[in-house]
């Protein structure tokens, strides 16, 4: 069987396939690493060895996945694929994974996404984020950027939630955030939905209101500059992943970033508004006391406008905090 100097050959592997018998397959390195193949159960993955044991990112995808699995004493994190007609293409996409965590020292889920992140990039014409989405993810970082100052990387990471199809964006302890970031003169935002600036039962709803422009040359900062300093702020490790999922769930890929040219600096001093009764807003309930038949709406985007419109509480520390991070250099 020929063997190259961490895996076996394409010949080989196809050999063991055929053979209808479990197989595991040592990959030389560390952390320790095999690829196994399962044919009762119909499964043919990666096993690498992890220190915890984290929850597994979601990939996703419905022929590939990652789980946690506890094997004689020890914790793995386990990349599968469970479609034998898949076995021989999935073989080299396992391979790169355990290279990435093996040789280029990323973590399992990390590896994970950049190999799969990479492969899709050979289907898709190369093309970047649009224009508001790149806006929207700039201030969401930035007022990631501004929890980690105050909670830490780990409850910050935490608290994003606005890539998990959740109503709001962050989570807190105590509030929940909205953000909007525009790039017009006067501060004007999109709203989503009726439920979009719907607090949560025993829950104040703030929103953030960030006001961009484009900044001169060598001032300001790119959306790709901004991941990664808060990439660096939060370091190596589970919240890394977690914070690389988010951004993926969110639509960032690395292959981005020389698109991705353009630097923004604030127009104006971004804002924390309370939504409260006087906040500008449509609601569910507001329509329904109307006589509104709520049922025959089927899609609501509107634009408010919050030049010269004051809070009526003062923000929280946090909001604060939230509004004024300006990025690390």
């Amino acid at each position: 069987m020929t063997i190259d100097k961490r895996h076996v050959s394409a010949e080989g592997f196809d050999q063991l396939l055929g053979g209808g018998v479990p197989v595991v397959l040592p990959v030389p390195g560390a952390p320790e690493a095999f690829v196994f193949i399962e044919p009762r159960a119909q499964e043919l993955g990666l096993r690498i060895e992890i220190s915890t044991n984290d929850d597994a990112p979601d990939t996703g995808l419905r022929n590939i996945f990652a789980r946690i699995a506890l094997r004689h004493g020890k914790n793995y994190f386990e990349v599968v694929v469970r479609t034998p007609e898949l076995f021989h293409d999935a073989y080299p996409v396992l391979c790169s994974v355990a290279d990435r965590v093996q040789l280029g020292g990323m973590s399992p889920a990390q590896a994970l996404h950049a190999t799969l992140d990479r492969m899709s990039s050979l289907l898709r014409v190369p093309d970047s984020l649009p224009r508001d989405r790149e806006i929207g993810l700039f201030g969401e970082l930035l007022v990631l950027g501004g929890l980690i100052e105050r909670l830490g990387a780990s409850a910050a990471v935490e608290a994003w939630c606005g890539s998990q199809n959740e109503e709001h964006d962050f989570g807190l302890p105590d509030l929940d955030l909205e953000v909007k970031t525009t790039t017009s003169e006067s501060r004007t935002h999109w709203i989503e939905s009726l439920t979009q600036l719907v607090p949560k039962v025993g829950r104040p709803l703030w929103l953030v209101s960030h006001q961009l422009t484009t900044a001169g040359v060598g001032a300001g900062l790119g959306l790709p500059d901004l991941v990664d300093a808060v990439s660096a702020r939060i370091g190596p490790g589970y919240d890394q992943d977690r914070f690389a999922d988010a951004l993926s769930q969110a639509g960032w890929r690395d292959d981005y970033r020389e698109r991705l040219t353009a630097r923004w600096t604030r127009r104006a001093t971004s804002r924390g508004y309370e939504v409260t009764d006087a906040f500008p807003r449509l609601t569910p309930e507001d329509l329904r006391d109307r006589g509104v038949v709520m049922d025959r709406i089927t899609e609501i985007h509107y634009r408010i406008d919050l030049d010269g419109f004051a809070s009526t509480h003062e923000p929280p520390e946090i909001v604060r905090l939230s509004c004024a991070f300006e990025g690390w250099t």
